[in-house]
């Protein structure tokens, strides 16, 4: 028993890197997120909100959410509204990672509240399902520990904490609590997959694949929703043969990707092609059905090989006894996904440089931050944050507004402004080195610094 138990354990919580979650975070929440906002829900609530009592009967998880408020109570108009905007506020904060965790519960409790509403009236469709069970996983995990604000915060707080520059990997790191979240959208692919084809053969045997039946959903939904490819689909009987036999191979092996996680690289592609059929032939959107293919894509080993191909780094030579510049190399850090730079602290790198680089003035690096280029020429202060935010990608809306006529020059007085207020640590240790305060009591010298 405690054999099969590790074998268990092994399977669902072996370490996996937290940037395959984080991706699939990234992916699901925002493809989510955009289908609500273009939802037309003021639309939407008023013909629902039309429409009699008798209609009504809610969803076994509708019930659930408006329990406290009675076993079958039918919300208003405005509930419904407040709770789609509040929804939208969700999800933003979870693409971003900010709370990543709440956000994510809030946003999926919106969500489900949303299309229990919707599908409370007679009429119920499942794509969404999927998106919700996904959403409702991620929020049990450490979906935010990459790709988020969350883990920047995280970063900021232990440099300002430890007095240094955090040089972790933004994209490195794993967690045996990362695995399984995405090991059961998998199973449930596989489970929803098969049982489609089950209900095919069980309903109506191996006729289902004779053609005629994918003719006439093609032929009625094509004239229906205005689909030219849909009416001509519903005229081709041998493309509808070799078509309806396509989709029910593909639905009845999909599960084959659990035991040979290879087979991915074949069944994504055709599986994000089969609902992108479905939704030209018959207007019928499974979106979020490609959006959580995400699960499958190896995210870490895919950066890692993108990175394999990247150019020389450039160094940022920051001022590693200024508390404000530890920050900001921090944060530098952070942003930095592509790995196209690297860190060197100025007290711990000088004797190296002094030695190597004429062209280095200590004094000037202490005022400015220096960026050396692969090629050996060198940017200081503004210019170098410019050149940092041209290689960094989610600072390339820096970049662009620095590059305005006119920008740079203000940028350099600002940045000589704030450089020379800045305040910095002297070298000896924070537990002897003091200062006299006003009151003439000795007080140490990072409280002078100002770090907390």
């Amino acid at each position: 028993m405690s054999r099969a138990w590790r074998a268990w354990c092994a399977y669902w919580f072996r370490p996996a890197p937290l940037l395959d979650l984080a991706a699939v975070r990234v992916v699901a929440v925002g493809l989510q997120l955009w289908l609500l906002l273009r939802l037309d829900h003021h639309a939407l609530f008023a013909e629902l909100d039309g429409l009699p009592d008798a209609l009504y009967e809610p969803l076994a998880a509708l019930r659930l959410l408006t329990l406290p408020f009675g076993w079958r109570v039918r919300p208003s108009g405005d509930a419904l509204h407040v709770v789609y905007w509040l929804t939208v506020a969700a999800g933003a904060l979870a693409l971003v990672g900010w709370r990543t965790n709440a956000a994510l519960a809030a946003f999926t409790l919106g969500n489900v509240a949303i299309q229990a509403y919707r599908y409370s009236f007679g009429e119920i469709h499942h794509p969404e399902a999927l998106m919700v069970l996904a959403l409702g996983l991620l929020a049990l995990a450490p979906a935010g520990a990459r790709l988020s604000v969350d883990d920047l915060r995280r970063r900021l707080a232990l440099a300002r904490r430890e007095r240094r520059v955090v040089e972790a990997d933004p994209l490195a790191g794993e967690s045996p609590f990362a695995r399984w979240p995405l090991l059961t959208v998998r199973w449930l692919f596989a489970l929803i997959y098969l049982s489609a084809a089950w209900s095919k053969l069980a309903a109506s045997g191996l006729a289902w694949v004779n053609g005629y039946t994918l003719r006439v959903y093609a032929l009625r939904d094509g004239l229906r929703w205005g689909s030219d490819l849909g009416v001509w689909l519903g005229e081709q009987h041998v493309v509808a043969v070799l078509a309806s036999v396509g989709a029910l191979l593909f639905e009845a092996t999909f599960w084959l990707v659990l035991v040979v996680p290879a087979l991915a690289v074949l069944y994504v592609p055709l599986g994000a092609a089969f609902h992108a059929g479905i939704y030209l032939v018959q207007r019928a959107p499974f979106f979020q059905f490609i959006a959580l293919y995400s699960v499958f894509v190896p995210w870490a080993a895919l950066a890692a090989r993108l990175r394999g191909r990247r150019a020389a780094r450039a160094e940022v030579l920051y001022d590693d006894r200024c508390p404000f510049c530890i920050r900001t190399a921090t944060l530098v850090r952070a942003l930095d996904w592509g790995d196209r730079l690297a860190l060197g602290g100025l007290e711990a790198r000088w004797p190296a440089l002094a030695a190597s680089r004429r062209d280095l003035d200590l004094d000037q690096c202490r005022r400015e931050m220096h960026l050396l280029l692969p090629d050996g020429s060198v940017r200081r202060g503004f210019d170098a944050f410019t050149e940092i935010a041209r290689r960094v990608p989610l600072l390339w809306p820096l970049w662009g507004g620095f590059s305005v006529p006119g920008v740079p020059a203000i940028g350099r007085r600002v940045y000589r402004w704030v450089a020379a207020r800045r305040t910095r640590v002297t070298a000896c240790t924070f537990e002897a080195c003091g200062v006299d305060g006003p009151d003439g009591a000795s007080r140490p010298a990072d409280d002078r610094a100002g770090i907390a």
